[in-house]
């Protein structure tokens, strides 16, 4: 699911794009991939999420979906440990009592359930300025007929301009592609997301 909706956009932009529009519904996917993968982090809710982590023979471990709401289980070599044997604080870090983790290639089984029930405010606002300008570069494409260096097209007495070699930045020759994605001030407000060790 998006991180936001068409209506999203079409309040930002203030316009009327229909539900099903599938240009829209491919930004608006796009967007939410890339604010993911930027983040390293899925962000949505995910229940029971079952992960393998290496044991790094220290006493703590760093689980890598935050927020973490809660663990339902953990394994050590596949021995299901005692929930008094580890505590959760803060930043995703899980801490082993009484011992450290045993040393192991994805030796441990955690079983958790993390991220936010609703997308936070700031993301969705992220998403819904990146999908619009992913949707705008579309519908420019679309209109210049996807010709490459098309500046204005005329229909009286036919007429196109096309740019002239050093006169542009080049990315209009790249098309829809050249649609920035994640502008460096929506980085900065996705930065406090972004998955950190500590």
């Amino acid at each position: 699911m998006g991180f936001c909706s068409i209506d999203d956009i079409n309040t930002f932009l203030g316009t009327t794009i229909l539900p099903d529009d599938a240009q829209a519904l491919l930004a608006i996917d796009e967007a939410t991939a890339v604010i993911q993968n930027y983040c390293n982090q899925k962000i949505e809710q995910v229940s029971d999420d079952t992960i393998q982590l290496d044991g790094t023979g220290s006493t703590k471990l760093f689980l890598p979906e935050l927020p973490v709401v809660s663990i339902t289980s953990v394994k050590v070599d596949g021995v299901l440990l005692d929930p008094t044997y580890y505590a959760l604080a803060e930043n995703g870090v899980l801490w082993r009592k009484y011992g450290v983790w045993t040393v192991g290639a994805r030796n441990i089984e955690i079983v958790y359930t993390h991220g936010y029930v609703s997308v936070p405010e700031d993301v969705k606002g992220v998403c819904y300025r990146s999908a619009a300008r992913l949707y705008q570069a579309q519908l420019k494409a679309r209109r210049q007929d996807f010709v490459s260096g098309l500046q204005s097209v005329s229909v009286g007495d036919w007429s196109e301009t096309y740019e002239t070699a050093g006169g542009s930045s080049g990315e209009s020759d790249k098309g829809v592609s050249a649609a920035r994605t994640l502008l460096m001030s929506e980085k900065d407000i996705l930065n406090r997301y972004r998955y950190k060790r500590i």
